[in-house]
């Protein structure tokens, strides 16, 4: 198989998956979809727990793309965790509730190495912020976070206006931060008031 239909099968699985749940997902519409045959499927991937998991790998390169750009394009540790935390609510958003519903139920492995990924993240944004004096240095961040994503991830389920998570997650934020870093997020346009 080329790397490009393998691609496309990573891509399409990825995609079914966040819309309809791992359960749902077939590979004999895999293959339909993909205009590759089951046996080829079964071949390079020898499990759909196999593919799932090549999936959640592919997952987990863009992520750390995408923490890199954001950390490239907001030096200010303050604006990187900010974004950060937006890209988290809009991750919370790109799969259906029942996508996630089903790796809690179902599949806890697939849960965890997903929050994993963000608590992560997370936590080193908010290590930043801490070196640079902008949020508590007595904060249990792990408390904190815990929290935090419960919070976000349990407000996606209840289909929660994207909006009102933006929205608890700078309430959250605001609340560790220092005083004089929060006149500073209080001013600043990316972050909302």
């Amino acid at each position: 198989m080329d790397e490009h239909t393998r691609k496309r099968i990573i891509a399409f699985t990825s995609q079914s998956v966040k819309q309809y749940g791992i359960r749902a997902v077939r590979m004999d519409i895999i293959a339909r979809h993909t205009n590759v045959s089951k046996r080829t499927i079964y071949q390079v991937f020898a499990t759909k727990d196999n593919l799932i998991n090549t999936c959640l790998e592919a997952y987990s390169g863009r992520m750390q793309n995408r923490f890199q750009l954001i950390a490239y394009n907001n030096p200010d540790p303050l604006a990187c965790l900010w974004e950060t935390c937006k890209a988290y609510i809009e991750n919370l958003y790109k799969g259906e509730c029942i996508f996630w519903l089903d790796i809690y139920r179902h599949y806890q492995g697939i849960y965890l190495a997903i929050n994993q990924i963000w608590w992560n993240e997370l936590k080193k944004s908010i290590a930043a912020c801490q070196s640079t004096h902008r949020i508590q240095a007595s904060l249990d961040t792990d408390i904190f976070l815990r929290s935090f994503t419960e919070l976000l991830y349990n407000a996606r389920l209840a289909e929660c206006a994207p909006e009102m998570l933006h929205y608890a997650a700078s309430l959250m934020l605001k609340g560790v931060i220092v005083p004089q870093a929060g006149n500073k997020l209080n001013q600043s346009k990316s972050i909302v008031s």
